[in-house]
Parts: structure tokens; sequence; C-alpha cells
């Protein structure tokens, strides 16, 4: 099946093989942390109807492609961690003061073994209490304090 996304002021349209006039959309991953650019789902805006199903972003035409990717980015960003500035652990409560691409971020993470992802050895999502994602992609990139920061809360 062929969709073709248009931008339309702030909506997002597809155009999609069978149907007459453009629809609009909203783009959703099926697996938004570990696949972004795979398995994605074209929803109706009105309904929330699936409307198709693409296996790859590679799937789309390349100025689509282009559409999707900010689309898909605007979804689901997730702030990258550079520095662990500062970590502790209160009466069982981690906390961490980090530095990220977005800025400089204060959260608290509740149950690492449920609440951090490891996508390889090296590359973790966290999210927060508040359900934040922050995602360090190289545990190993971090300065030395940074890793011994992430360590003490781990």
């Amino acid at each position: 099946m062929s969709v073709r996304l248009l931008e339309e002021s702030d909506r997002l349209m597809a155009v999609i093989e069978g149907h007459e006039d453009p629809v609009a959309v909203r783009l959703v991953c099926a697996r938004p942390i570990s696949a972004r650019d795979r398995e994605i789902s074209v929803m109706s805006l009105d309904d929330s109807k699936e409307l198709a199903w693409l296996h790859s972003i590679e799937e789309f035409d390349e100025e689509s492609r282009e559409i999707a990717e900010r689309a898909l980015w605007r979804s689901y960003r997730i702030a990258k961690i550079t520095r662990i500035a500062e970590s502790y652990v209160n009466h069982g409560h981690r906390y961490l003061r980090v530095e990220t691409n977005r800025g400089d971020r204060f959260f608290n993470l509740r149950e690492p073994g449920n609440n951090i992802t490891r996508l390889s050895p090296d590359h973790l999502v966290i999210r927060d209490s508040m359900g934040n994602r922050y995602e360090i992609e190289s545990v190993a990139a971090l300065d030395e304090e940074s890793r011994a920061s992430l360590d003490r809360v781990l």
C-alpha cells in the first residue's frame, strides 16, 4: 500500500492508495524506544483507526520520509544525557541531576530494574518517576565522574 505524507499548516496529512482525498493522520510507532524507524502505523486523527501499516520508514518516498522523521521526532523525542552532574540515594529514592541536549534536568529514578532499558550493554534509556525518558547513547563515552555517579544509583 502506497502512502504519501503532506504537511498542511500544523497538520500531518496522508494520501493513501485507495482513498480519494488526503486524510489528517498521526504516526504511531509500535516500538518507539528500540525501533523508532520501523513498524509505523498511520492512524486517522478523526477516529484513531489504522489506515496503513509500514514495516519501515524506508517505505515512504524521500519527501514523505523527511516529513515522517520530523513528525516522529516531535512525538517521541528523548533527551540525551551528556553528563551526570550529581546523583544520590535518599531513603531508597534515587536522584539524578543531569545535563542533556535539551538543558539541565533533575529527576527521581524509582526501581532501576523496571525503569532502565538496555538497548545494548552500553546504551541505556532511563524512565523517571514522571514518565519522562532520557537516553545515554554510550555509558563508556561519559566522563569518569558521570560514570561513577551513574553507578551510585544503579
